[in-house]
């Protein structure tokens, strides 16, 4: 499987004691963190992992806690990343400490491992990145280890979008391209919240942004696909981009921008033709919940995409049964 996904909950953790280690599979080695409550609060955790090949993110909501990261993942070819939506706390190494506050981003990353202690709730997204990617993009030359950046950042902001949009798609049948281009435009973004170098803004600025606009935006599409109304303006209103980029990025895919809204909406509607629970229901009142407001516009357009009718498309599932 070429990207993976787990969840660690409060029951995960063992009561033993608190240092004993919780061990979670990454694509390159084991996760190991040693989780205690905060002033004796009772410890509530849920954290959903996703795990690319190049990079790691996780939605967590946790009661105050702290967590020791091991020096065995603070790996020196690894940055990690905080998004903090809520709550908050701090981040220390030996040689520094960092306030981590909501609406924060912070870059920070260590070969000796690190703490973070979080006294209140918190709803955090945490990434790992590769370091290695990030320096083609960023210039590191300093060394600090922490960068602190806005998440109304542009580029931190769409970034929070594109992992929100992962979180939410269905990742099981993940081709090594997609997941390829998908390491290569999170580290785009990246690269730029952090201060991209010459090379990493001609990446972000040819591919990486683009991509991942494109990405948010057929995510919009497919939340409102039956409404009448969607359409490049409203693409437009809702990402805050001109109707003009809004269609270049479709046209780098050879759609216009109707033409990809229409097709996205005939192959909903074909699945849910072949669902048996909608066999009673009428082909107009299909038509009109896929955002067709005529049925004869929407039969002849089914037809041309499947070279059949919709009642042709029903009845056929109906006869394999």
């Amino acid at each position: 499987m070429i990207v993976s996904r787990a969840r660690l909950t409060t029951s995960d953790i063992p009561e033993a004691t608190a240092e004993d280690m919780i061990a979670l599979w990454s694509s390159r080695h084991l996760y190991r963190l040693a989780i205690r409550p905060v002033d004796d609060a009772p410890l509530e955790l849920t954290s959903d992992i996703t795990t690319f090949p190049d990079f790691t993110f996780a939605f967590g909501d946790n009661s105050p806690i702290a967590v020791r990261v091991s020096a065995e993942i603070g790996h020196e070819d690894d940055v990690y990343l905080s998004l903090v939506l809520t709550g908050g706390g701090e981040v220390s190494a030996r040689n520094w400490a960092n306030e981590n506050k909501p609406g924060d981003g912070l870059f920070h990353w260590s070969g000796e491992g690190f703490v973070v202690r979080q006294p209140q709730r918190s709803r955090i997204i945490n990434l790992r990145l590769s370091v290695d990617a990030i320096r083609r993009r960023a210039d590191l030359a300093n060394g600090r280890p922490l960068r602190r950046v806005a998440l109304n950042h542009p580029a931190m902001a769409l970034l929070r979008n594109y992992v929100g949009t992962l979180q939410s798609s269905d990742l099981s049948h993940v081709t090594p391209a997609f997941a390829a281009a998908t390491s290569s435009h999170m580290h785009d973004l990246a690269g730029l919240a952090i201060g991209a170098n010459r090379d990493g803004v001609h990446s972000a600025q040819t591919t990486g942004v683009p991509a991942v606009r494109l990405a948010l935006a057929k995510e919009v599409v497919a939340r409102h696909l039956d409404n009448p109304k969607l359409n490049d303006d409203f693409l437009s209103r809702q990402m805050g981009l001109s109707r003009s980029y809004i269609r270049k990025l479709f046209a780098g895919e050879g759609y216009a921008v109707a033409t990809y809204i229409r097709r996205e909406r005939l192959l909903r509607a074909r699945r849910f033709l072949s669902d048996p629970a909608a066999a009673r229901i009428k082909i107009l009142d299909i038509a009109s919940l896929h955002g067709f407001d005529d049925v004869s516009t929407f039969n002849r357009a089914f037809r041309r995409l499947f070279d059949m009718s919709p009642s042709e498309a029903r009845d056929e599932v109906q006869g394999e049964d």
